[in-house]
């Protein structure tokens, strides 16, 4: 079992990285489109679409990791209470399985949705006509990944009780 749980947390990983080469990405088209603006007096005219594109995968691929570090944002009126190790591990245990059953039917309609976008040839209204399919794909990757790691928490909180 620990060895699910640490590759379920090395693909965490791997979309942190993800994660933040889109940030980089979003500073590169904006450093790039004030260079050009700067110089040439041009626009690249797809900075802003790219950018938003590039910051939603950012988000996305990086969910799953920022839960792993547990660094959601985290209401505990009714855990911090709790001083019962076993009570406390059930009630995390449902909340977690309750998390991945949202997750999932995200990730059900958001792959849905990407092969609905597909299969429409549904493009961004811009210069760039972009397939919406393209930057649709990581908010299904997201919901996967932050999937796959509420199960390796699951796993986890269940070994650590052990």
């Amino acid at each position: 079992m620990e060895k699910v749980v640490n590759v379920i947390e090395k693909i965490s990983k791997i979309g942190a990285y993800i994660s933040g080469f889109f940030m980089l990405l979003i500073v590169a088209i904006i450093t790039t489109e004030i260079f050009v603006r700067s110089i040439f007096n041009k626009s690249l005219l797809i900075t802003d679409e790219y950018s938003a594109y590039f910051m939603v995968a950012s988000i996305f691929f990086g969910l799953a990791y920022t839960l792993k570090e547990g660094k959601h944002i985290k209401i505990t009126i009714i855990t911090s209470r709790i001083k019962n190790k076993k009570v406390s591990c059930i009630l995390d245990v449902i909340v977690y399985i309750i998390g991945f059953a949202i997750s999932t039917y995200a990730c059900i309609y958001a792959f849905k949705m990407v092969m609905e976008t597909k299969a429409l040839d549904m493009r961004a209204d811009s210069i760039a006509e972009t397939p919406l399919w393209i930057p649709e794909i990581s908010v299904f990757l997201g919901f996967l990944l932050l999937s796959i790691q509420i199960i390796g928490l699951i796993l986890r909180r269940v070994k650590n009780y052990k």
